[in-house]
C-alpha cells in the first residue's frame, strides 16, 4: 500500500466518480480513524447513488455475520455507487505531503494493530472483528487507489 500511495500524486486524475486525489486521501485518512476508534461514529443508512440522485437504504442485513461476509469477503465493489458516511468525508484536503503522511502512519497503525484489539464501530456494520476491519481497510484503500490508476 505504501507503495502505490507514493505512487499517488494531486494530478492524478479518477478513473471514475467525482473525489479528487487530494479529497480520496483525506477520505481514506477519515476511514482508517474510524476503523481505529479515533471517530466515533453513529449508525447511518447507506446511502446508493442512482446516476445524480441519492438514496438513503437502511442497512440492517449488512450487520448480519453472513450478509456482511457476503459484502465484505466476495462481492466486487460497485464503482461510485456508495456514498461515505460524514464522519469518513470530514477531513478537509491541507497541504499533500502532510495528508499523504498521514495517510501513511495510519495504514502503520492498522497493520500494527493486533486483531483482538478493540476497534472502532462501523456505521453500517455496526460492531466488526478485527480481521474484518482490516479486510474492509484493505479493500476500501485498494478499491480508492484502483480509481487512480495505482
Amino acid at each position: 500500500m505504501h507503495a502505490r500511495l507514493d505512487r499517488l500524486s494531486p494530478e492524478s486524475d479518477p478513473r471514475w466518480g467525482t473525489m479528487s486525489s487530494e479529497q480520496m486521501v483525506c477520505h481514506a485518512a477519515d476511514h482508517l480513524r474510524v476503523a481505529l476508534g479515533d471517530t466515533e461514529v453513529n449508525p447511518r443508512k447507506l446511502a446508493l447513488r442512482f446516476g445524480d440522485r441519492e438514496v438513503a437504504v437502511s442497512p440492517g442485513l449488512l450487520r448480519l455475520k453472513p450478509f456482511r461476509h457476503l459484502f465484505v469477503h466476495r462481492l466486487p465493489w460497485p464503482r461510485a455507487r456508495f456514498g461515505a458516511p460524514p464522519e469518513m468525508r470530514k477531513t478537509a484536503p491541507g497541504e499533500w505531503r502532510e495528508d499523504i503522511a498521514s495517510l501513511h502512519a495510519l495504514v502503520d497503525r492498522v497493520g500494527d494493530r493486533s486483531p483482538v484489539e478493540a476497534w472502532g464501530r462501523h456505521p453500517w456494520f455496526g460492531s466488526i472483528s478485527g480481521p474484518e476491519w482490516g479486510l474492509v481497510c484493505w479493500r476500501h484503500l485498494d478499491y480508492h487507489l484502483r480509481q487512480f490508476g495505482v
